[in-house]
């Protein structure tokens, strides 16, 4: 391992990592915001849940919704997303250019997010006043990149979570106008890894180069942060007529700090000489670092029409005040490195019909646009959503005075990608697509 004073080598890594660190404010893969904005059988299914949050998922969306529910309930549920994804890089000449070997398109090893929600509601035996308290992971995603590609420059491994606890209560005044709020306590994990190489940071092109002259400079770098904070919401629902509801939500913004170690070590040898050979790394070292950022304010509105008997219209948007993320700090000892975000505000406009061909059935479909807050120059490969649309479709069933049974499937697509202006080192310049699939079963459970 390349011996370096303490000062200098606390610099690489905070330079290396800088490129690298999970941008927790943005990093659903499928949304725009902070939050994921899809939990419930009538938000992926209809994609449209803000003038009608008729399950404890109202306890996220929008808590006056609660009124909704009576007697004691117990909710499940839990969404799978599945990740396609290609990418080329631009190299100096302007060429595209894939992996090393054959030029294919560079691909994630695994790409993976599980969204879970576990919720229990309450009239407390009363008729106006309601309460209910979730657990749930509005953003827990990881993914893993080849190792021996040029991408192992910018991302090899990331994982982050942030796990919710809420407790939330709701009044309905009048049979039109009901109010809700909640608060939250938010635990938030962030890892992340990729190789650093100075010949590489001095010439992007030799991430292409898999002799040993260039990978012998290699260092890998593993960063670990986790915190506290908390967040509230507050909702109102108001339904002038018995077939109209129009909601709206507000959730509050937070200060995040992240705490945890930096460690790095250096590639000694290789155990073959080909491509294919694992690194042998020398002794690691380790720093504590800190990661601070601001998650914005969160709008929501919404209308549900039923314009016909047992057909029901909805539209739902919301807007995410990103401009207040401008730059994302990290400080290693006495050094600190501010990587510039420059975020934009983010929207998501989403539209749905619900049809009850029987009483005990809903059939649902939706679309959504979202736009994202991260502008192309500060795009990187750990969180490299793009603005997007979907569609989807969902059944809820009825199935006993005491169970009822949810299944939705979503399809969602970004724009295609074509990077020209990164400030990141190496650049992240390139095109690419990308496409997820997402699946969702809900279970509520009604004590009789």
């Amino acid at each position: 391992m390349v011996v370096m004073s303490a000062r200098r080598g606390l610099r690489g890594i905070v330079a290396g990592m800088a490129a690298i660190l999970l941008a927790v404010a943005a990093l659903p893969a499928q949304a725009g915001g902070f939050h994921t904005p899809d939990f419930g059988t009538r938000r992926c299914g209809m994609l449209a849940v803000m003038g009608k949050p008729d399950d404890l998922t109202a306890i996220f969306a929008n808590p006056a919704g609660l009124v909704l529910q009576s007697g004691t309930n117990v909710y499940l549920t839990a969404q799978a997303t599945f990740v396609d994804l290609g990418f080329k890089f631009y190299d100096s000449d302007g060429k595209l250019r894939g992996t090393i070997r054959d030029d294919a398109e560079l691909r994630p090893t695994t790409s993976w997010g599980v969204l879970p929600f576990l919720a229990v509601g309450s009239d407390f035996g009363t008729k106006h006043l309601r309460g209910g308290l979730a657990f749930y992971a509005p953003n827990f995603f990881g993914a893993t990149l080849p190792a021996n590609e040029p991408t192992r420059y910018h991302l090899v491994s990331g994982f982050f979570a942030a796990v919710h606890m809420t407790g939330a209560l709701a009044y309905e005044f009048t049979e039109k106008f009901s109010v809700g709020a909640g608060i939250s306590a938010v635990y938030l994990r962030q890892q992340g890894a990729q190789f650093m190489n100075d010949k590489v940071s001095a010439d992007p092109d030799l991430r292409w180069d898999d002799s040993q002259a260039v990978r012998k400079s290699d260092r890998r770098v593993d960063l670990v942060g986790e915190g506290w904070t908390w967040d509230w919401n507050v909702g109102l629902l108001f339904r002038p007529l018995k077939t109209l509801g129009i909601g709206f939500s507000f959730i509050s913004g937070a200060n995040v700090t992240l705490k945890g170690d930096i460690k790095t070590k250096a590639v000694t040898g290789f155990t073959t000489p080909d491509l294919g050979g694992k690194p042998i790394y020398g002794p690691t070292t380790s720093a504590k670092q800190t990661t601070t950022f601001t998650i914005p304010f969160t709008l929501r509105a919404g209308i549900n029409w039923e314009f016909v008997k047992g057909v029901e219209f909805g539209f739902d948007m919301f807007y995410w005040h990103y401009q207040t993320l401008q730059e994302q700090v990290m400080k290693v000892g006495g050094l600190e490195m501010r990587t510039p975000k420059n975020y934009n505000n983010a929207w998501n406009i989403s539209t749905g019909l619900m049809y009850r061909p029987i009483p005990q059935l809903d059939v649902m479909i939706g679309y959504q646009h979202d736009a994202t807050p991260i502008p192309t120059s500060t795009l990187s490969l750990d969180n490299i959503t793009r603005s997007h649309n979907g569609i989807s479709m969902g059944v809820r069933w009825r199935a006993l005075k005491w169970l009822q049974v949810g299944l939705t499937y979503q399809r969602t697509w970004y724009e295609l990608l074509n990077i020209q202006d990164s400030v990141l080192n190496p650049p992240v310049n390139g095109k690419g697509h990308g496409s997820m699939q997402h699946v969702a079963l809900d279970l509520a459970f009604k004590a009789l």
